[in-house]
């Protein structure tokens, strides 16, 4: 999954937006203000990642999950530390949004695309064996039959 493009409007909405990073100031926010969009890492505290699923479903919050630990996520924010969530109250002049519809549309569009190649795979292997067994058939066919030897005296009888 190439998360470049939400990695550069995340960082355009650092330099134009407001953010608040860490699980505390993250919960305060919750609590107090409007948050539009809370990321949170795939490392993050389970206690904490219960606590702000919870807030975002009540809120009607969006919630991305990063894909990779805090230090990453820290590192894209162009902080020295990890950062396990922050919180988006302002987008500033990014289209982080827009890109994260499109990257969820993208996964849709993937999904077909599997699910209609796995069909074709399996009609091209249904296929293949109809016609293995039609060869098989054949072979059938084609092999001579073997004659008996009590066949071979009663054809003999009946010539004479």
């Amino acid at each position: 999954m190439d998360w470049s493009l939400i990695e550069q409007e995340l960082k355009n909405v650092i330099d134009t937006g407001k953010i608040i990073y860490g699980t505390n100031n993250v919960e305060k926010e919750m609590l107090i203000g409007e948050p539009k969009l809370l990321i949170i890492s795939d490392t993050i505290e389970k206690r904490y990642e219960q606590l702000f699923l919870y807030y975002a479903d009540i809120l009607d919050i969006r919630v991305v999950k990063y894909p990779d630990r805090s230090k990453e996520l820290g590192s894209v924010c162009g902080k020295p530390f990890g950062v396990s969530a922050l919180v988006v109250n302002d987008f500033g002049r990014s289209n982080l949004l827009e890109s994260l519809d499109k990257k969820k549309t993208e996964n849709k569009e993937n999904k077909k695309a599997k699910k209609k190649q796995i069909k074709k795979e399996e009609k091209n292997k249904q296929k293949i064996k109809k016609i293995k067994a039609k060869e098989e058939i054949e072979k059938k066919e084609e092999t001579p039959i073997e004659e008996d030897e009590f066949f071979k005296d009663v054809v003999k009888i009946k010539k004479k």
